[in-house]
């Protein structure tokens, strides 16, 4: 991939997007200049060794929030094998010292834009969502409704309807009651 003037100015208008829909606040004001100023700098972490960490990439990656990443999106993209996905694609035009976070952030705006990485953000959430929610017969046909769009097996439909049903009271969360019924298996 190569760097061009284009991509640059892509997420300087990036940047300043998010700054003018908040009406130039002092927070957006930071937020944009925050944003300017990381993606200019080089990624180092892939000089120094740190690079090998979780941690430490999660760290790297988590500061392009403002620029516009989420929490999603820094877990997401903060896991080595997409990591290592992303540098790949970089490091056919780019040498590692060469390398800067604006060339790591196009690479996410790329893959943010395929059709994968919207499913698998959207299956991601909406299991978090379900394995929050508090189980309860009144609510199953809905929460059902999730539980197939997720995959789920039959078998385990069933077992969750049953301890619903024969717990009418529960307060346990999904994910309380797929970690119970696991156990007795």
């Amino acid at each position: 991939m190569k760097i061009t003037l284009k991509k640059i100015l892509f997420a300087s208008v990036m940047c300043l997007t998010m700054a003018t829909q908040a009406q130039n606040s002092p927070l957006e004001i930071s937020t944009e200049s925050s944003c300017e100023s990381q993606l200019l700098k080089k990624l180092d972490f892939m000089l120094d060794g740190s690079f090998a960490n979780e941690n430490v990439l999660f760290k790297e990656v988590a500061k392009l929030r403002p620029c516009g990443l989420d929490e999603f999106d820094v877990n997401f993209f903060g896991n080595m094998d997409v990591f290592n996905t992303m540098l790949a694609r970089i490091s056919k035009e780019k040498k590692v010292e060469q390398m800067t976070f604006n060339d790591l952030y196009n690479e996410i705006v790329k893959f943010k834009k395929a059709d994968v990485y919207k499913e698998i953000r959207e299956v991601t959430i909406a299991s978090e969502k379900l394995g929050e929610t508090v189980g309860n017969i009144e609510n199953w046909s809905q929460d059902l409704v999730i539980f197939e769009n997720l995959g789920a097996s039959k078998d385990v439909i069933i077992k969750v309807y049953d301890y619903l049903k024969s717990h009418p009271d529960n307060k346990k969360t999904y994910k309380e009651i797929l970690g119970l019924l696991k156990k007795q298996s």
